[in-house]
């Protein structure tokens, strides 16, 4: 029997269509500006500015999800999808990927929900 749910809609939990920024620490070490473009307690999909990235690679998040555009929260996940950006749709980012958390955020729970609901605010449920 085949699953006909995608992968990149078997994530738990809600998800808020967002653009916020973020940061990616690939494997080599090096940082990399991102944009969040949705983010649940499981995964978040960034606009990444790199072709380094890797499905499988180990990466560490800088979330800038707060009302303070100083503080960011920091995670630890794996790469599960990368695609290249279509022209048309990249402006300086060059790929959409798709990152799974090793743990839950449910540390960071109240500022997902400050964060969500500043999306919804901002702009629309995904």
């Amino acid at each position: 029997m085949t699953d006909s749910v995608p992968p990149s809609d078997r994530r738990s939990g809600e998800r808020y269509l967002a653009c916020f920024p973020a940061s990616v620490i690939r494997p080599d070490g090096e940082t990399r500006p991102s944009l969040i473009r949705d983010l649940s307690v499981s995964g978040v999909l960034l606009l990444v500015y790199t072709t380094r990235l890797q499905i499988g690679d180990r990466v560490t998040l800088h979330l800038y999800i707060m009302d303070d555009a100083a503080t960011y929260r920091e995670t630890v996940g794996h790469v599960v999808r990368v695609e290249k950006l279509a022209a048309e749709d990249s402006g300086p980012w060059l790929r959409r990927a798709a990152v799974q958390f090793e743990q839950h955020l449910t540390m960071y729970e109240a500022d997902i929900e400050a964060f969500r609901e500043r999306a919804r605010i901002l702009g629309r449920k995904s």
